[in-house]
């Protein structure tokens, strides 16, 4: 088990150490992706950047992801789970509103000094706090692939198994030291001081990190 996210960054850092001579650009995806992010930048001397896609929820259970957008626009869909929890068209068109909204909030509050950076002709190492169904990474993915990237590397504390390979089938390389093939599976369960990141979570460490001004 991890202690924490930091701690979590400091080992996929490690991991990633054959990335060093590379000039990489690591992307967080906020929020638990932003301690993570950026202890593998610090850790190794590459930029940091970060990426805004969020999970698309029900209202019914904001912990189940059924989608994702991005800053872009770009929207993902689970099909087959959105029919399984009985979502109607006009339940999801409310959802994806409110998840483009949260996006639209973090991209005008938690833009790094500087902007978006470049990534065309770069490796990008994609990072977050673990993976569950995967579908925000999907999205990162697809989202950085559309800019121009060169190569995109996950880096991710925790996964399960069936998502790992999900992933290690989209992006060019997947760092992952804990993978876990249960039938029950949560990203918390990895670490052992956990707690949700809010806005003002998020605001805090950037700021304290220096990507953000005071």
């Amino acid at each position: 088990m991890y202690k924490d996210r930091s701690e979590a960054g400091r080992v996929l850092a490690g991991c990633l150490e054959r990335c060093r001579s590379i000039p990489c650009l690591v992307i967080g995806l906020p929020n638990g992706g932003i301690p993570v992010g950026i202890e593998i930048a610090r850790g190794l001397g590459f930029d940091f950047d970060l990426l805004f896609v969020s999970k698309i929820t029900p209202k019914f259970n904001t912990e189940i992801g059924y989608g994702a957008v991005s800053e872009s626009g770009k929207i993902n869909l689970n099909r087959d789970l959105v029919m399984r929890l009985g979502i109607t068209r006009e339940d999801m068109a409310e959802d994806i509103r409110t998840t483009r909204r949260k996006v639209e909030f973090r991209v005008r509050n938690l833009r790094l000094r500087g902007g978006r950076r470049d990534v065309r002709n770069r490796t990008v190492i994609l990072t977050d706090d673990g993976l569950a169904s995967g579908y925000t990474m999907i999205n990162a993915i697809a989202t950085v692939r559309e800019r121009g990237a060169n190569e995109i590397v996950v880096a991710v504390p925790t996964a399960p198994l069936g998502t790992y390979n999900t992933i290690a089938t989209l992006a060019d390389d997947i760092v992952c030291p804990d993978i876990r093939d249960s039938f029950v599976f949560a990203v918390a369960d990895a670490y052992e001081r956990w707690h949700d990141i809010d806005y003002e979570g998020a605001l805090k460490l950037l700021k304290k990190s220096g990507y953000i001004d005071e």
